[in-house]
């Protein structure tokens, strides 16, 4: 018999998380605990609070205690012929309303918890907000219409997963309610991130991708599917995806393409589309590609092509397609002349980031892929860097504890979801979504004067990043703090940190090639205090400068 699990109930400050536990523990047979309460306990204050936590620790401070209490979790056994023994719960647990943001949270909850989603209408919570006699602290001084509206689009991602409950009742008369869709859930795999985005439906998880691609083409109404993959990505992962798939009754049609960039060339997508063709690939079918980045680029400019455009779903299984490749709908082919010069805007229908595909990965690929995660903490999040400037060590030397501790889930979690969100705003690349090339414009140049032979593209951009951060410090543009910053979580990595045998003129030549030029002007996207600027009046004796520094690694 499997170990007994929490019933964590998440959902908005004021839903009625407290209310409705304390029903459903009694109903179960089994012991509640509200986390808020724990915190508050265990700091040992008389009196103390939420709120006097907030403002003698910050929400950092309280969301710190709060992680750290639920890591410690252990369901208890629930007694026997309860409800809860039946149903395998030990215990009703109600977390804060922020608890759920926090990925180590999530990750520590995954395999211990079942996620249950309380819901209401907006209004429905802020009548009884102003009218609790507890004072949430993000409450404080605003409507608590709008801060819900802020609120429910800053956590809906994390609360979906759940199995969820709409009500505008009153939430300790729901116990019943509840029960029953206990008793009615699945037990498939859940994602920690369930969101909607410009790039169709983002899951973030831990072994969901067969449940998560069953569930998706049921509700499509389908029963067959292209999966394309390349030779690689097939015996790491792709394989046993479709050996289980097929196995639900879904019949797969195989696709393969070459590994790495080979991939992207403009007659693998021609033969590509005439086997689909000979095999009779319709309209509403559907193409899932299952690999790396550059299988991804290539799988999607494929269904954007293939009888003027099918769906398809991205199931990236390398760490940099994981945070960066798979999103934003960019599909695409090389030239000769440069990189992804040839492609189109095809939004997938879902992304599903299965954790699962990492642990296969060689080092090389991991460390390569973290300068994608570097380039968004040189952007803007704070966090991110954090949590890369304390994993650099353990990712030099593959320290499988990265897997295991979450580490790796906040990393494609949180620079995954900085994507989503750029490409919400600029979904063509006309403005902010420009910030993304961070890196990447001698970074791809590095890459074509290397014929894209022993130089994977993360660690391309690792130089690139390089040379962009000298670039803005001369102009004055990137803070010589965060370059320091920058350059120092670099070398901690080891990116772009060997000498290269290109010359400064290849890379010139190939960076005045670059899709980002305009008006035969470079646009350089530079890290500055703000977030970012883009500036098309860099001297060119600076980007020689900074070529050949990049070039000349480090000393």
């Amino acid at each position: 018999m499997s170990a007994p699990r929490d019933l964590a109930l998440v959902g908005l400050p004021g839903v009625g998380k407290s209310s409705l536990g304390k029903r459903l523990a009694a109903k179960l047979g089994v012991p509640f605990l509200d986390t808020d309460r724990a915190v508050i306990e265990q700091t040992g204050v008389k009196n103390d609070s939420v709120a006097s936590i907030f403002e003698r620790e910050g929400e950092a401070g309280f969301r710190l205690r709060e992680r750290q209490l639920i890591a410690s979790l252990v369901s208890p056994e629930p007694p026997a012929g309860s409800i809860g023994a039946e149903l395998g719960i030990g215990r009703v647990v109600a977390l804060g309303g922020g608890a759920a943001a926090d990925p180590r949270s999530r990750w520590a909850l995954r395999e211990r918890a079942i996620l249950f989603w309380l819901d209401a209408p907006d209004n429905a919570i802020a009548r009884r907000l102003r009218t609790a006699r507890v004072v949430r602290p993000l409450m404080n001084h605003a409507d608590p219409v709008a801060t819900l509206e802020r609120l429910r689009g800053d956590r809906e991602r994390f609360y979906r997963p759940g199995i969820h409950l709409r009500s505008t009742r009153s939430p300790g008369s729901l116990a019943d309610e509840a029960i029953a869709l206990l008793r009615a859930a699945t037990r498939a795999v859940r994602p920690l991130v369930d969101a909607e985005t410009v790039s169709g439906r983002w899951l973030v998880g831990d072994g969901i991708a067969v449940d998560a691609l069953r569930a998706l083409l049921v509700e499509r109404g389908l029963s067959r599917m292209v999966l394309a993959t390349e030779p690689n990505a097939a015996r790491a992962f792709a394989n046993g995806l479709r050996d289980a798939l097929t196995a639900t009754g879904i019949t797969v049609i195989p696709l393969e393409l070459p590994s790495g960039e080979a991939a992207k060339e403009l007659h693998e997508i021609g033969a590509a589309a005439q086997r689909l063709a000979n095999v009779g690939v319709e309209r509403r079918d559907l193409i899932v590609a299952v690999g790396g980045g550059a299988l991804t680029d290539a799988a999607g400019l494929l269904a954007a092509l293939y009888l003027r455009g099918v769906d398809w779903i991205a199931v990236p299984t390398t760490l940099a397609a994981q945070v960066d490749a798979s999103l934003g709908g960019k599909t695409g082919v090389d030239l000769p002349e440069g990189k992804n010069l040839v492609g189109a805007f095809h939004q997938p229908k879902a992304v599903i980031a299965d954790l699962a595909a990492l642990r296969t990965l060689p080092v090389r690929e991991l460390v390569a892929a973290s300068a994608e995660a570097v380039k968004i903490a040189l952007l803007g999040d704070a966090r991110l860097f954090t949590v890369l400037e304390e994993a650099g060590p353990r990712l030099v030397v593959g320290d499988p504890t990265l897997h295991d501790d979450g580490t790796l889930a906040e990393i494609v979690e949180r620079a995954g979801w900085w994507k989503c969100r750029v490409v919400a705003a600029d979904e063509r690349e006309s403005g902010e979504r420009m910030s993304l090339n961070l890196g990447h414009t001698l970074g791809h140049a590095l890459e074509q004067a290397a014929g894209y032979q022993n130089l994977l593209h993360g660690e391309a951009v690792g130089y690139g990043l390089r040379a962009a951060l000298q670039i803005g410090v001369e102009l004055g543009v990137t803070p010589a703090a965060l370059a320091e910053r920058g350059t120092a979580l670099l070398n901690a990595l080891g990116l772009g940190v060997a000498p290269r045998t290109e010359t400064v003129a290849a890379l010139l030549a190939a960076a005045s090639r670059d899709k980002k030029v305009a008006e035969a002007k470079i646009r350089w996207v530079l890290a500055s205090d703000e977030g970012y600027v883009i500036r098309n009046d860099v001297p060119a004796s600076l980007v020689e400068r900074a070529a050949a520094a990049m070039l000349a690694g480090v000393k």
